[in-house]
């Protein structure tokens, strides 16, 4: 007999930490509760896993392996309920789909109920998902596609991020809001000086965090040549634009790509640093003036709404400039741009990737995509004004926090983790 308070969490991501860093804050919850959590992952993610504390099984890249190692783990724990973080991979990305069989968990040896994470709603529909933004590319990816899983197991979907367009009776539906209960790291006005202090940031200077997701890049990197020479101009173009702020500002790029190089022009500093520790890069973000990303779903994104820090996001509407009054060097990169490297050209909200129409469903009536600004590549001159703007104009910046205000006191009424599983 099962023991309805032992969960096991299957982890079948091998390239993102986002799936599991929901699993992780859903066990967090519970293990207040009195539940014990258990892991079965992929090694880079064993590794997040076991520094909060939980026992995390590795999974292999070979498929007979994982069905003996799940089973072994099944007999062991004996769970109640094994969660899925996220379903939606098994029919989406390369490994899961061919190293691990969600059969498994439905028919698993111990009787166990069964239901998944969804970070992106994509396990409530089925459809044929384009990938990238370019067309010559999107060829390759055309076995893209998601399976509905709500008439097989429930779905749980976290929040902030995602949002509930309608009220839904938690114990009549198989999809499942929720807050997603995480420690934020709460610093009062004077340990944020101490710090920016401490990295010789003046009180008159402004700090922008500019962090290139890294997955969407390596998997350019994989499928398209001379990405090295494309995102040096993709970076050019996001220099242009910084070097028209109207103020001391410093411009930490945060990237595992070299993309820029460190320099001083006029009121603008540019640093270009690596990866950085996960609690140092914390600090950095908490204490800038502005966050940027080039992913409309960075989990970053979430951590500087939740942090009360202006945010925003850089993406491409496709298509021609749309602006007139341009400088020559804008136009010129354009120029460029459109004859040597269209993609730069494309829509996308993950950039370099698209992923426009998988993203569009999720921002659909949802009061989070109020709490960030959208930065247009292709409106240089309207993302200029926006970056001033939060950087130097007070209510600019205080009408954006106000909006992340309104969506966290939003989301504190939906149930944390304790009271999904009491609904489950």
């Amino acid at each position: 007999m099962t023991t309805s308070k032992s969960i096991l969490y299957i982890c079948p991501g091998t390239i993102t930490l986002k799936e599991i860093e929901n699993a992780i804050y859903f066990a967090l919850n519970l293990k207040k509760a009195g539940f014990s959590n258990y892991f079965l992952a992929f090694p880079f993610g064993a590794r997040l896993i076991r520094k909060y504390g939980f026992f995390a099984e590795e999974l292999r890249f070979n498929k007979k392996d994982n069905y003996r190692i799940f089973k072994r783990v099944c007999e062991r724990t004996n769970p109640g309920w094994i969660l899925i973080a996220d379903g939606y991979l098994f029919d989406f990305w390369f490994g899961p789909k061919y190293i691990f069989n969600i059969e498994w968990i439905v028919d698993n040896p111990v009787g166990a109920k069964f239901a998944s994470f969804d970070n992106l709603c994509l396990s409530i529909r089925s459809k044929i998902l384009p990938f990238y933004s370019s067309s010559n590319i999107e060829d390759k990816f055309k076995w893209l596609r998601t399976t509905s899983l709500t008439k097989l197991m429930p779905v749980l979907i976290p929040c902030p991020y995602t949002f509930p367009v309608s009220k839904s009776d938690n114990e009549k539906s198989s999809i499942f809001y929720y807050r997603r209960s995480n420690e934020w790291l709460k610093w009062n006005e004077d340990q944020k000086k101490s710090f920016r202090d401490s990295i010789g940031i003046k009180k008159e200077e402004k700090l922008v965090l500019f962090s290139i997701s890294e997955w969407p890049v390596r998997i350019t990197r994989a499928i398209t040549e001379d990405v090295d020479i494309w995102l040096r101009y993709f970076s050019h173009m996001v220099k242009m634009i910084f070097q028209e702020v109207k103020g001391k500002t410093t411009l930490l790029v945060i990237s595992t790509y070299p993309l820029f190089n460190s320099s001083t022009e006029g009121y603008l500093k540019i640093i270009n640093w690596d990866l950085l520790p996960y609690d140092i890069y914390i600090k950095f973000l908490l204490t800038a003036d502005l966050f940027i990303t080039t992913s409309a779903i960075s989990s970053s994104i979430v951590k500087a709404v939740m942090g009360k820090v202006p945010a925003a996001c850089l993406i491409s509407s496709g298509g021609e400039l749309k602006e007139s009054r341009l400088s020559s060097q804008l136009i010129n990169w354009f120029k460029t741009a459109r004859a040597k490297y269209p993609d730069l050209l494309r829509s996308y909200l993950v950039f370099p990737i698209g992923w426009q129409e998988i993203l569009t469903f999720i921002f659909e009536k949802n009061p989070y995509r109020d709490t960030f600004e959208f930065l247009d590549l292709l409106k240089p001159m309207a993302t200029i004004n926006t970056i001033n703007d939060l950087l130097f104009n007070k209510e600019k910046r205080e009408s954006l926090i106000q909006k992340q205000n309104s969506y966290i006191k939003q989301i504190n009424h939906l149930p944390e983790p304790e009271r999904i599983m009491n609904f489950l």
